[in-house]
């Protein structure tokens, strides 16, 4: 039986749900006396939202299947796993450069390459990815040092 691509996305991401829900339960440790949720709700808060999408996705690629059995296309098209595995070392280098120079600094640049990796045939102004890299790096900012309260990478060199 060949199923659908979304059916295999979604089972690949609950499968990986129930794995990080394992490790998190294992590896994440709270102090006795923290009253808040503390270090463990926004893995949890992360893996709801991934679960419930990659269920979704199950679902629809299952009903999809029984209204058209044929296969689909091939999972990557042309160039796609060479798109992955660049959009995957793009995100490693992230992580090592924000050790280096710190999140501030960082993530404009890399939401921006990020928007220019992923753009597929739209088109891209570059103001208007600029605009929206530094929106979302302010927002992202926002969100975990005001929010949640987690400290964000400074860098050693401006440590």
């Amino acid at each position: 039986m060949k199923v659908k691509r979304d059916t295999i996305t979604g089972l690949v991401g609950l499968t990986w749900s129930v794995i990080w829900f394992i490790l998190i339960q294992v590896q994440t440790t709270q102090p006795a006396n923290l009253l808040e949720p503390g270090p463990r709700l926004l893995p949890y808060v992360g893996l709801i939202v991934v679960f419930l999408s990659s269920l979704m996705l199950t679902i629809k690629g299952i009903k999809d299947w029984k209204k058209d059995p044929k296969p689909d296309a091939p999972y990557f098209p042309e160039g796609g796993k060479k798109k992955v595995a660049r959009s995957y070392l793009m995100l490693v280098a992230t992580g090592v450069l924000m050790g280096f120079f710190g999140f501030i600094i960082v993530a404009p640049f890399s939401i921006f390459a990020f928007i220019f990796d992923l753009k597929g045939n739209s088109e891209v102004k570059p103001l208007q990815a600029a605009i929206i890299a530094v929106l979302v790096t302010a927002g992202l900012y926002a969100m975990f040092v005001y929010g949640f309260q987690v400290k964000l990478p400074t860098g050693i060199l401006f440590n």
